[in-house]
């Protein structure tokens, strides 16, 4: 662990703590040069965050791609989630088995339906007689325009309808720990014979930022007489008052999942890599907090929690371990022990998770802890939307009142400001600024359903990609990324070049239809299904000749000119206003000079149309200045009103295997209930996760070459010089994209 990156980082943190801003800087200066470390680097960007208190006012939760809701991914968290899942849902089905009425309550970072439907099969299996199951999920939200678990648990009625139960889900929103205090506050059981079965997943820790939290929390569910308390952690001593000592331990614990990460064998490969990193980059930013922020996280070991909970009045069972050994086939370096009575995950010989039970004393509930709590920091009611499902009544809503941006006027900042940034600490304000930015994006593309945004940095009227600060949405999209990292734009090239030159906001409505002159990356574009991007620069307000360019890219299904048009509008007013202490953002109203030819032939046909987006009346157009926030909804409305007929995305036949594969994950899935041999609970080994729906798309690389059949083989021939290659859809594109590049015909 004390390798040289790391020294230099402690250093660091002594420097930041005595406040010698200006050793600070030359450190980091140091330790970002030529180092490609990526824990290093987080751990700079997290004590940079310390330095000005700039932390996301609501960090994202752990939800899938939000591009495509229709189907839950928490298994490309390889191995925390399936550790959690495999070790949970058979203590959970032996709980309810034989109970009429049952409750569960899970406080999770990530709502998956698929979870629930195998839980509520094996349930059903198991009580002949069961009348009603009742699920509470308590978990954190971006926004309220973007309620992501929401829409998700909002499925499971669907498919409670096949079911002769009665079936209620309500979702609690609780994205800090006072809100979970609050949520916990507000459970009751529904009847007397109610039973009921509470699962802790990755959110207990954060209780440790609110004194008193724990044991009101605690003290509130040992009243509701739970059958079971199931609860899974990291294993890790990281709430100690010293901070040198905390970042030391909190370094030597993400070194073994960063080294994880570099070198084992993840199943979905780069996609999943680049999940787990945004999670536990948030993760070290929030353990490198300052105290006294929401967003301050803490983990303790197994011993410690039994600590507390036994003064909770919580005692320790045992968990059956049926998954000892190695976890899954392709993960030889991660196994589960047991260990005093509960499974523990480990990597090699070091322990990361552990997941362990607890059933309440049978003595009188003490409830000093709630008498105590604070009732001045209690939520308002809220509102609980309303569900039907065949006869029954569905809950299915919030219970919440954090402040967010689009509901707070007279509070504007997603970001919290913290304090002013030094005019001479350069490389802490570079940092700063990635990280800054790094944020506003992931809000705006969860809150907005965008794929990707990209964040270029100016030098000398060159372009060249800033990783750190850019926001995949869609986790099948880094090798975009990668690609356009490889190369530096020009003033005027790309849309991103294209803004950086008339120092403003730059508008291509299809991306598909320019040439690889015009952009550079069109047949990386092709392959993803991009069209809608806009890119606006911003220019830094500090005395400082580096200014950012952020890259937008719209929905895969929204290919219309107005739909596009309100979209930039939400996107430019987000910017507006968590940018004005950092830069100043460069937009105008779209015109012709800053929008392409291929969207000025859209505008006239759009102008024709009798097609309009949900939020538009019939009364005139509204200049884009003028028009309001849309929510979630209205913009999932919008990408399916401005799907042109005959224009899906799923497409019949894909030339392209690899990026059909790679795709695969976010295809359009009903939730079923499968075979019991299909279950999690099987040998871990023999789980196929490649059941998911497939979207396929054909590449538009295609256009430019004919599929010609000889001898039983298949070929794809250039049109413009006769060239043939091999085309079977296991070929992929890469030779046919290679081609076009150097093309004679074209040229």
């Amino acid at each position: 662990m004390a390798t040289p990156g790391f020294n230099k980082l402690l250093d660091c943190a002594k420097a930041i703590e005595v406040g010698d801003l200006h050793l600070a800087d030359s450190l980091i200066k140091d330790i970002l040069t030529d180092n490609d470390d990526k824990l290093v680097k987080y751990c700079a960007e997290a004590l940079v965050r310390r330095v000005y208190k700039l932390y996301p006012r609501n960090p994202r939760p752990l939800v899938p791609s939000c591009t495509d809701l229709r189907c839950n991914m928490d298994y490309q968290f390889f191995p925390f989630f399936w550790f959690s899942e495999l070790t949970t849902r058979n203590t959970i089905v032996d709980a309810l088995t034989g109970k009429k009425r049952v409750q569960v309550i899970d406080f999770s970072l990530m709502a998956n339906g698929r979870r629930w439907c195998l839980l509520l099969d094996d349930y059903l299996k198991q009580s002949s007689d069961a009348i009603s199951f009742h699920l509470t999920s308590i978990g954190p939200i971006l926004s309220k325009k973007g309620d992501y678990l929401n829409e998700i648990l909002e499925k499971l009625p669907k498919e409670a309808k096949k079911l002769p139960i009665e079936f209620e889900v309500k979702h609690m929103v609780a994205s800090s720990p006072a809100e979970m205090v609050e949520a916990a506050l507000k459970l009751e059981r529904s009847s007397e014979d109610e039973t009921i079965v509470v699962r802790w997943e990755f959110e207990l820790h954060k209780l440790l930022a609110l004194p008193g939290a724990i044991e009101t929390v605690l003290s509130k569910l040992k009243e509701l007489k739970p059958e079971i308390m199931i609860v899974v952690e990291q294993e890790a001593s990281l709430n100690g008052q010293d901070f040198l000592e905390c970042f030391t331990k909190s370094f030597r614990y993400h070194s073994i999942i960063f080294d994880s990460l570099g070198k084992d064998n993840f199943e979905h490969g780069n996609h999943s890599k680049v999940l787990w990193e945004m999670y536990f980059r948030r993760q070290i930013s929030n353990l490198v907090a300052q105290e006294g922020t929401d967003q301050i996280v803490r983990h303790q070991t197994f011993a410690e929690w039994r600590d507390r909970f036994c003064r909770s009045g919580f005692r320790h069972v045992r968990l059956q371990n049926q998954f000892k050994g190695t976890f899954f086939g392709h993960l030889p370096e991660y196994h589960i022990e047991e260990m005093n009575r509960h499974p523990v995950l480990y990597r090699h010989d070091d322990q990361l998770l552990f997941t362990s039970a607890w059933k309440s004393y049978p003595t009188q509930l003490n409830s000093e802890s709630l008498d105590n709590w604070n009732q001045e920091s209690a939520m308002g009611d809220g509102n609980i939307m309303q569900i039907e499902s065949s006869s029954l009544l569905i809950l299915s809503g919030t219970v919440s009142s954090s402040a967010f941006l689009e509901d707070q006027p007279d509070d504007e900042h997603i970001i919290m400001e913290g304090k002013v940034w030094s005019p001479e600490c350069i490389s802490i304000n570079q940092v700063a600024a990635s990280a800054k930015i790094f944020d506003m994006l992931e809000y705006i593309c969860h809150v907005n359903y965008l794929p990707l945004a990209l964040t270029w940095m100016s030098d000398r009227r060159i372009l060249r990609l800033e990783k750190s600060a850019c926001y995949l949405n869609d986790s099948t999209m880094v090798e975009f990324m990668e690609a356009c990292g490889e190369h530096h734009l020009e003033e005027g090239k790309g849309v991103a070049g294209k803004a950086l030159q008339s120092n403003s906001m730059y508008f291509v409505s299809d991306i598909s239809k320019l040439d690889v002159k015009d952009y550079p990356f069109i047949f990386e574009a092709w392959d993803f299904g991009l069209r809608g991007v806009v890119a606006i620069k911003l220019e830094s307000v500090y005395v400082s000749s580096i200014d950012y360019v952020v890259e937008f890219f719209l929905p895969l299904e929204m290919k219309g000119i107005s739909g596009q048009r309100l979209l930039i509008n939400e996107i430019t007013n987000i910017l507006q206003k968590n940018s004005r202490n950092s830069w100043k953002v460069c937009t105008q109203e779209l015109n012709g000079f800053n929008i392409s030819s291929e969207v000025e032939v859209t505008m006239e046909e759009v102008g024709t149309s009798n097609i309009r987006p949900a939020a538009i009346s019939d009364s005139p157009p509204l200049a884009l200045s003028e028009i309001g926030s849309l929510n979630s909804s209205q913009i999932r409305e919008l990408c399916n009103i401005f799907k042109p007929t005959g224009d899906g995305v799923e497409v019949p036949e894909a030339h392209d295997q690899e990026f059909e594969e790679q795709n695969s994950v976010f295809g359009p899935q009903a939730y079923q209930f499968p075979d019991s041999d299909e279950l999690v609970g099987m040998d871990s080994s023999h789980i196929n996760t490649s059941r998911t729906s497939k979207r396929r798309r054909t590449s538009e690389v295609w256009q430019y070459f004919d599929e010609v059949r000889e001898d039983g083989e298949v070929w794809a021939k250039c049109r413009s010089c006769s060239t043939k290659y091999r085309g079977e859809s296991t070929r992929g594109t890469t030779n046919l994209r290679k081609h076009l590049r150097s093309c004679p015909g074209k040229k």
